[in-house]
């Protein structure tokens, strides 16, 4: 999956250091992040980008020493660097790359969104012991934003549910998957989500694995599940525009794929959950 990047060490502190021009440059327009096309599409470093000043960008987190810094604004394109939709990311190498910039869009979409206190309206500034924002009038203190999201594998004998999204670019088989609400449990997420999606009910869950996905600002957590009751399925059409049972022998095989649902479709497949 996507942060499996072992050998390499995502170290997530807040250690802030005086940028170098070996260090990866993060810089995005929107959902676009800036890449090397002369490097097969690979993150910039500092040094790729003439002109940069050092001490305005941001710095992030690092990965095996390596210093990953964000720009604070949107530098132009040049014949080397262009802007691409962060879904290139996906297929990015080494994976530790591609990790850095996911995550990198994680806090970087943060940083954009706590610019002005949410109390009074007045500039954050940073604080200088840990990652976060803080307002220098009021006190308000704002960390970053992760969202707890689960993924469910539900499960029909030999069957498994996989259902296409309404209205978006990705046109792939998924599994369920859903936001935890205020004061709701995991477990009771699956329910709402499965019925409100599908109109199944299910039983007999158990949890699988889980994974930071920067792309939705979340942590992924995977289920699987076990039909309870009536199979009929009734797709939404407002979340999901398809949902059906597909045979074990026919689901895609996905295992070259860094997501959870990837992960957890090929598990399946290969009759191991």
């Amino acid at each position: 999956m996507l942060h499996n990047i072992e050998p390499e060490e995502y170290r997530c502190e807040y250690t802030p250091r005086a940028a170098m021009p070996s260090d990866y440059l993060m810089a995005f327009r929107k959902n676009e992040i800036l890449l090397n096309q002369m490097e097969n599409g690979q993150l910039p470093q500092i040094a790729d980008l003439p002109g940069v000043d050092p001490d305005s960008l941001q710095y992030l987190f690092s990965i095996s020493g390596r210093g990953f810094f964000l720009h604070p604004g949107t530098p132009a394109e040049t014949d080397a660097l262009t802007y691409r939709h962060t879904r290139a990311l996906r297929a990015v190498t080494p994976l530790w790359m591609a990790f850095a910039g996911v995550t990198a869009y994680h806090l970087a979409v943060w940083y954009g969104h706590t610019r002005y206190c949410g109390a009074c309206g007045r500039p954050m500034v940073h604080k200088s012991d840990e990652r976060a924002m803080v307002c220098p009038d009021c006190g308000n203190i704002r960390y970053p934003d992760m969202s707890v999201a689960i993924i469910v594998g539900v499960r029909n004998g030999e069957n498994l549910l996989l259902t296409r999204y309404a209205g978006r670019g990705f046109s792939d088989y998924a599994l369920i998957a859903g936001f935890c609400e205020i004061g709701e449990s995991l477990e009771a997420t699956i329910r709402r989500e499965v019925m409100e999606e599908t109109g199944v009910r299910v039983k007999n869950i158990q949890y699988y694995d889980n994974q930071p996905w920067g792309y939705s600002q979340s942590l992924l957590i995977g289920f699987f599940a076990d039909l309870d009751g009536d199979d009929t399925l009734h797709a939404d059409g407002v979340e999901l525009a398809e949902a059906r049972w597909v045979p074990r022998a026919e689901v895609q095989d996905r295992s070259g794929d860094i997501s959870m649902t990837a992960k957890m479709m090929d598990a399946f497949r290969r009759g191991l959950i």
